[in-house]
């Protein structure tokens, strides 16, 4: 067996992933020993290959448990909206679109952040039908939950016509029951499953291959060994075994209902046999969903999200602001108000999850508000479902008694700090950091809760580092480009944030790497220029079981 020597660095050793000078052996696909470096080198094994980090940083691989890397392969393929403005600035760029590009099945718009627009909604099926006649269209917002959609690309899931009573809400009407063109969260990956599904068929296999793989290819670059993709329609199960197959990225999924990943799954008979991937099998479920999460707030919040909005309006100079906040469902309780977005009663809940893990499938339920997290706790402890066959992913706004509640199950949560440099704006302008912690990591953690950092790409940035920054940092941008920080007592210390994009990550999809860099450990690692929290550092080497996946060429950019 090959052995490799790394030497001149700083290794962010064991289960605690503390950083340390020291060398690292790795033989054949395991780490077999690691120990103290010092100027003489006259300590450090023999070996067949030397590498020298030059002052750099080693970490174990970086395994990321909620990144969509079926749907992130196909962005490329679409027109980054991030930088739009306004309504007038998605009309054009529609049209310049369906002029370029008369083939596309689809015209696919993403990344759009809807509330820096002064209209404060996305444009009509009407309005796209103007800009890009007969043309399926779907424009997507930057959370993945949210999207407007033409008349065409209605008329293919048959919605045209005032058939979407099994949507509700989530499809919005006018005053005749006539589809507007706005599709919410299970309405919209329905769309978006659909659109895809036919860039898929339009590309053939070999298109669909290359895709694929570009994508598996630039996970490597970021230093990410393992990527775990939280649905991926049952159909395509096969294409990302081939893709496993193909590539040095160690890969796993969960399973859903092939009409879209928000649609109710239909139960484990349907979840494709044998393998997915590097983890067992999974399914992903929605308690509540994104641009309508279900939230606990204190009464007092009635006043602040309105003055937030009407704060907003008057930046703007724009009724956009307002016209949404007054969309939202507010529902008073006792005590409390609660934005009624809740996908399942807690029994319809129960009997989905009880179903599954008495199959032997894993849950991973999609929580985002504290009201949603608190009822993924309840039905878990109710249930007794073991703690390592679930994990829930997000709980982006919570506050202390639903920590306790996740933390008395023992499941892992998955959280994405990297949201704060995004979304840090829209949540203090609407005040909700007011009422409740955002992506708290922190208090996760004192609570004793196993916290998994991840990137929910690509409604989040892909970039580890990035990520393990937010986690630390928890920067954003406010209006006139102010540096802020958001709740900085959430903060996680650099060693609590490696840990949770490795060791913890590993462990909870039961997959390679939970032992982190100690010897007899699989030899996954990443090699950095630098002390990873720095921003000006970049991955130079990603290596998966003891053998360089991938590197940075001689000469190219950072």
């Amino acid at each position: 067996m090959r052995r490799r020597l790394l030497t001149g660095g700083t290794v962010w050793a064991g289960t605690a992933c503390a950083p340390r000078v020291a060398w690292v052996l790795a033989e054949g696909d395991r780490i077999a020993a690691i120990g103290d470096d010092d100027e003489s080198g006259s300590a450090r094994p023999a070996a067949d290959e030397h590498v020298d980090v030059h002052g750099g940083h080693v970490l174990p691989g970086f395994v990321d448990v909620h990144l969509h890397l079926s749907q992130g392969a196909w962005f490329p393929l679409g027109v980054d909206a991030l930088d739009w403005a306004s309504l007038a600035d998605a009309l054009h760029a529609v049209r310049v679109q369906a002029a370029a590009d008369p083939e596309a099945p689809w015209l696919l718009f993403w990344r759009v952040a809807r509330w820096r627009w002064p209209e404060g909604r996305l444009p009509s099926a009407a309005e796209l039908d103007a800009a890009a006649p007969g043309r399926a269209v779907l424009v997507s917002t930057l959370d993945m939950h949210r999207g407007a959609v033409s008349s065409a690309g209605l008329a293919t899931l048959g919605l045209s016509n005032g058939d979407s009573a099994r949507f509700g809400a989530d499809i919005t009407r006018d005053r005749r029951g006539r589809p507007t063109g706005e599709l919410w969260e299970a309405a919209y990956t329905l769309v978006l499953q659909r659109a895809l599904t036919d860039l898929v068929a339009h590309a053939r296999e070999a298109g669909t291959r290359a895709v694929l793989q570009a994508e598996a290819t630039r996970l490597l670059a970021y230093g990410i060994t393992h990527a775990h993709d939280p649905y991926v329609a049952p159909d395509w199960h096969e294409q990302m075994l081939a893709l496993r197959a193909g590539c040095p990225l160690r890969i796993s999924w969960g399973t859903g209902h092939a009409s879209g990943m928000q649609a109710r799954p239909p139960g484990p008979r349907s979840a494709p046999d044998g393998p997915y991937g590097d983890s067992g099998r999974e399914v992903k479920l929605f308690a509540d969903g994104g641009d309508r999460c279900a939230l606990r707030l204190p009464t007092r919040a009635v006043a602040g999200q309105l003055g937030g909005a009407l704060g907003e309006s008057w930046r703007l100079r724009a009724v956009g602001p307002v016209r949404e906040a007054l969309r939202r469902k507010l529902a008073i309780r006792t005590g409390h108000l609660a934005t009624p977005y809740l996908r399942y009663t807690d029994t319809e809940l129960a009997t989905l999850i009880s179903d599954y893990v008495d199959s032997g499938v894993r849950v991973r339920i999609h929580a985002l508000g504290n009201l949603a997290g608190g009822q993924a706790a309840r039905v878990l402890d109710t249930l007794g479902v073991p703690s390592d066959a679930a994990t829930i992913d997000h709980l982006l706004l919570l506050d202390p008694a639903t920590a306790e509640q996740v933390a008395a199950t023992g499941v892992v949560v998955s959280y994405q700090p990297g949201f704060l440099p995004r979304y840090g704006h829209m949540l203090t302008a609407a005040r909700v950091d007011r009422y409740l912690t955002v992506a708290g990591g922190r208090l996760l953690l004192d609570a004793g809760v196993p916290l998994a950092l991840s990137s929910d790409h690509p409604c989040g940035p892909v970039d580890p580092l990035h990520n393990l920054r937010a986690a630390i940092q928890r920067r954003f941008t406010g209006p006139g480009n102010r540096a802020r920080q958001l709740q900085p007592d959430q903060a996680l210390t650099p060693s609590e944030a490696v840990r949770a994009v490795t060791v913890t990550a590993a462990a909870s999809l039961h997959a390679p790497g939970a032992g982190g860099l100690a010897p007899g450990e699989i030899a996954d690692l990443v090699i950095c220029d630098g002390d990873p929290f720095d921003n000006g550092t970049r991955v130079v080497q990603t290596w998966i079981g003891g053998t360089p996946a991938w590197h940075q060429q001689k000469g190219a950019p950072p």
